[in-house]
C-alpha cells in the first residue's frame, strides 16, 4: 500500500512539473503586430551530455532558422525551442509528449530513444503535430500507419544490409555472435541481422540479449568464449555500449566488436574513449569532411556551446531546420499543413540531402564506417 502511494505522489509531482513548464510558456503563435512566434518542440534526456548536445544544436538550428526571415501571412516568424527532459523514460517520454500538446508547439524534434519515439508518436499522430526524430532508427518508427512521424536517418533494414556486407567482406569474421539490449531499435537491429546472415549461409554460434540497465556482461562473454566467437555483434547504446567494450577488453582483447550508430561515444571521432582497437563502427551520415556547410555550422556552434559537435548533433540541426522550411513552403503554422509540406520536401541539409518516403522514412541515408586505432576513430569508408 505504501508503495503505491509512492508511486501515486511521484506521478503526481511529475504531472504538475510538465504543467507548470506548459505554463510557463506561452501559446505557439503569439506576438507583436509584425512577428509570430512557433514553438519547435525537443524531447531529449537534458540531463546527459548527449542530450544536451543535441539540445544545443537544436539551438543553434533555431538561430539560423530566425536568420532566414520566414513570412508567414505577412509576419515573419519567430521561431523559439520548447525544451522537455524526457530522461530517455517511457513514463516521462508520455507527459512529455502531451505537454508539447497543451504548449502548442507547431512540430517536436526527438526523441532520443526508438522506445520513447513510438511512444511519443501516438500522442502526437492523435494532436496531428509532426514528429521529426534525428536518433530513432528503428524500421517500427514509421511502419504504424502516422503520417505525422518522419525519419532523418536510415532506418534498421538498410543499417543492417551495411552491417552484414562490414562484418563478412570487410571484417571476415566467421563465428559470429548477436547481443541486443532488450530494446525495440536494439531487438530489430539483432533480429535482421541475424536474419540476413543467414539467408548468406553464415553461422551466428550465439544469440543473447541483456536489459538495457545491466553493466554485468560477464555471462553473455562467457558464452562467447564457449561457442568460439571471433566476432560480437552488440545492439546497444551508449554508456553501456563502452561499459561492454571496456569489459571485453579485459577479459579477451583479440575478439572483434561490431557496434551500429547509437553507440557513437561522446569524443567521437577525435577519441575512442573506452574503445578498443578491435572496435568497428557503422554511423549514419558521411564523414565531417565531406558535408558541405560543416565547417561554417562548426565555427557559430563552437563559439556559443561547450557541448561536442556528435554526429546526431548534425540529424537535430536539421530536423529543426526541416520544420522551418515546411513553415516557408506552406506558407503557415497549422502542423497539419506542415505534415504536408514534409511529405513532399527536398532539403539541403548539413547531414545530407533530406526527402522522405511514404512512410516518412529517409530517401538515400549515408553510412559511414569507422575502426578504432591508436585510441581515436579512423574513417574507412562510406554506403552506398
Amino acid at each position: 500500500m505504501r508503495w503505491d502511494v509512492s508511486i501515486k505522489l511521484r506521478w503526481r509531482k511529475a504531472i504538475l512539473l510538465f504543467a507548470c513548464m506548459s505554463a510557463a510558456i506561452a501559446p505557439a503563435t503569439h506576438a507583436q503586430a509584425d512577428t509570430q512566434v512557433a514553438l519547435i518542440g525537443l524531447a531529449m534526456p537534458l540531463s546527459t551530455p548527449r542530450g544536451q548536445a543535441l539540445r544545443d544544436a537544436a539551438l543553434q538550428g533555431i538561430e539560423d532558422a530566425n536568420k532566414r526571415n520566414i513570412v508567414v501571412d505577412g509576419k515573419k516568424i519567430v521561431f523559439k525551442l520548447f525544451e522537455v527532459d524526457d530522461k530517455n523514460d517511457n513514463n516521462h517520454a508520455a507527459l512529455g509528449a502531451q505537454t508539447m500538446v497543451n504548449a502548442q508547439v507547431i512540430g517536436v524534434v526527438g526523441h532520443l530513444s526508438t522506445d520513447a519515439s513510438l511512444i511519443g508518436a501516438r500522442i502526437y499522430n492523435k494532436a496531428g503535430i509532426p514528429l521529426v526524430s534525428p536518433t530513432a532508427t528503428a524500421r517500427a518508427f514509421t511502419q504504424q500507419g502516422y503520417a505525422n512521424v518522419f525519419q532523418l536517418l536510415g532506418h534498421t533494414e538498410i543499417t543492417t544490409d551495411h552491417l552484414v556486407r562490414v562484418a563478412t567482406q570487410t571484417i571476415g569474421a566467421k563465428r559470429i555472435m548477436v547481443v541486443d539490449n532488450d530494446t525495440e531499435l536494439g531487438y530489430s537491429l539483432a533480429n535482421s541481422f541475424t536474419r540476413k546472415l543467414r539467408e548468406k549461409g553464415l553461422q551466428v554460434v550465439a544469440r543473447a540479449s541483456v536489459n538495457q540497465k545491466t553493466s554485468d556482461f560477464n555471462g553473455v562473454l562467457s558464452q562467447a568464449q564457449q561457442a568460439g566467437a571471433d566476432m560480437i555483434f552488440l545492439a546497444a547504446i551508449v554508456p553501456q555500449a563502452m561499459a561492454f567494450a571496456q569489459r571485453l577488453q579485459q577479459r579477451d582483447p583479440a575478439l572483434t566488436l561490431l557496434l551500429a550508430g547509437g553507440a557513437v561515444n561522446y569524443n567521437f571521432p577525435g577519441s575512442s574513449d573506452e574503445y578498443g582497437s578491435n572496435t568497428w563502427i557503422v554511423v549514419h551520415g558521411l564523414p565531417e569532411e565531406k558535408l558541405r556547410g560543416f565547417k561554417a555550422l562548426k565555427a557559430a556552434y563552437s563559439a556559443k556551446f561547450k557541448t561536442n559537435l556528435i554526429p546526431q548533433s548534425l540529424f537535430t540541426y536539421d530536423c529543426v531546420g526541416v520544420l522551418a522550411e515546411a513553415v516557408r513552403q506552406s506558407n503557415s503554422l497549422d502542423p497539419a499543413k506542415l505534415i504536408t509540406a514534409l511529405h513532399r520536401l527536398h532539403y539541403a541539409g548539413v547531414s545530407g540531402p533530406v526527402s522522405f518516403d511514404a512512410e516518412g522514412s529517409l530517401r538515400e541515408p549515408n553510412y559511414s564506417l569507422y575502426r578504432v586505432e591508436q585510441d581515436h576513430w579512423t574513417a574507412v569508408q562510406t554506403f552506398p
